[in-house]
């Protein structure tokens, strides 16, 4: 569907991802920008996976829940953020409201519910990003994604993201990066991971080697290959808590980390609250054991976990020796088929996958049984279908956390226990 048709109508709802549904004469469509209680004009523009999808044209009455001015000025156009126009109490309330629907078939009056508050929606704290680079016939600079495009949308502040990313940034303008595409960056306890992505270098780019007191390590990705722009390469650490004290734990360039230290923090006490007393812990997608070696350190935990990045395993079979932590790690892929027995029969398994879910886990379950679940679901849609295998297997929904590691996206992350 193309042209300039244009339909008045009136928003609904928010959707995980940020759209909202607006109603019109013809039909429902998926309006980006828009907030439940708006009436609107907004102008059709296509139809993208069977569902038809505009752009607000005309505001005629705006949403009590709706911000006048957001706080970033490219709000309409980038990606990163699509609930920018939503105040901070609704933003809480609904993306609540996305995780308690997710889990609604197995939520009982039992169930200890804890959702977040306006308080967690907090600017700036977000600890990694990926910059593409792009240019308006001008000159060349450093942006993100706009929404649903690779196009490329300039930004000279992002207000999501941590002040010393904000600070390296503005580094970039002024650094000469032939043939490179995309910087990402990491920012950890002692340091940042700068990553520099292209198809491949005749020279080796200038990093900045220090941004507010944290030492940067830059690193050139071409295809699968990441090498280090400079020596000796400086290991990074992010501090995570284990009981009353805290441990660090070595996270390479490529190693997976949530976008918030807060959030990740909460995370971990909460993996360790539901796991008290437990002695075998078994951990899946484990990555560089940013859940499983806090706990065997807070409650002396025999752990053993599975994860697909060899580089990650690695990683953390290192922390674990250097810890003397009763930890080990083994590359699996999660997806296929791999030897189930060393993970059966534990008084934990933790299940923290990727947005596709834990599928091929889930129905391995009558196999495993653990006495205890904590599933960890990035994605609300497979977390839904994760939660409905599970609880076929005869496990009950004990309890519900709600975390925001995007604030003003249109993302939330769900925790769950399940006990049989």
């Amino acid at each position: 569907m193309t042209g300039l048709l244009v339909e008045s109508g009136v928003a609904e709802r928010l959707l995980p991802g940020g759209e909202a549904t607006v109603r019109t004469p013809s039909g429902i469509c998926l309006v980006p920008n828009a907030v439940p209680g708006d009436r609107l004009d907004i102008q059709i523009e296509d139809r993208r996976r069977g569902a038809c999808r505009g752009r607000v044209q005309h505001l005629k009455t705006p949403s009590g829940e709706r911000i006048a001015e957001p706080a970033c000025p490219v709000a309409c156009a980038c990606g990163g953020c699509a609930l920018q126009f939503v105040r901070r109490e609704y933003q809480a309330q609904t993306k609540n409201g996305w995780v308690s629907d997710a889990f609604a078939p197995h939520l009982s009056a039992r169930t200890d519910f804890r959702g977040i508050t306006a308080a967690d929606v907090v600017a700036g704290s977000r600890r990694r990003i990926r910059w593409w680079q792009g240019g308006d016939g001008q000159d060349a600079y450093w942006g993100l994604h706009g929404r649903a495009s690779h196009d490329v949308v300039r930004h000279d502040d992002c207000m999501a993201v941590t002040p010393n990313i904000r600070l390296l940034h503005g580094h970039l303008a002024a650094m000469s990066l032939p043939g490179v595409e995309s910087v990402q960056v990491t920012e950890l306890a002692d340091g940042m991971h700068m990553v520099l992505e292209g198809e491949g270098r005749d020279a080796h780019p200038a990093v900045p080697a220090v941004i507010a007191d944290l030492p940067v390590q830059g690193w050139f990705r071409s295809g699968t290959k990441v090498t280090p722009l400079s020596r000796p390469v400086h290991r990074m650490h992010d501090r995570l808590p284990a009981g009353d004290g805290w441990i660090d734990l070595a996270v390479g360039p490529e190693d997976f980390i949530q976008a918030s230290r807060a959030g990740n923090e909460a995370m971990i006490r909460q993996v360790q609250a539901w796991s008290s007393g437990a002695g075998r812990v078994a951990d899946m997608f484990s990555g560089f054991g940013n859940l499983s070696l806090p706990l065997a350190a807070a409650i002396g935990s025999t752990v053993i976990g599975a994860e697909v990045r060899a580089a990650s395993v690695m990683a953390a079979n290192h922390s674990a020796r250097d810890l003397g932590l009763d930890a080990r790690y083994v590359q699996a892929d999660l997806f296929g088929n791999f030897d189930l027995s060393p993970f059966a029969g534990m008084d934990v398994l933790i299940l923290d996958p990727p947005r596709k879910g834990a599928r091929r886990i889930c129905k391995a379950l009558p196999i495993l049984l653990p006495r205890q679940i904590i599933l960890i679901s990035c994605d609300i849609a497979s977390g839904a279908r994760d939660a409905e295998m599970i609880a076929r297997q005869g496990y009950r929904l004990e309890a519900v956390r709600v975390l925001d590691m995007f604030p003003y996206a249109g993302h939330v992350e769900a925790m769950s226990l399940w006990r049989l």
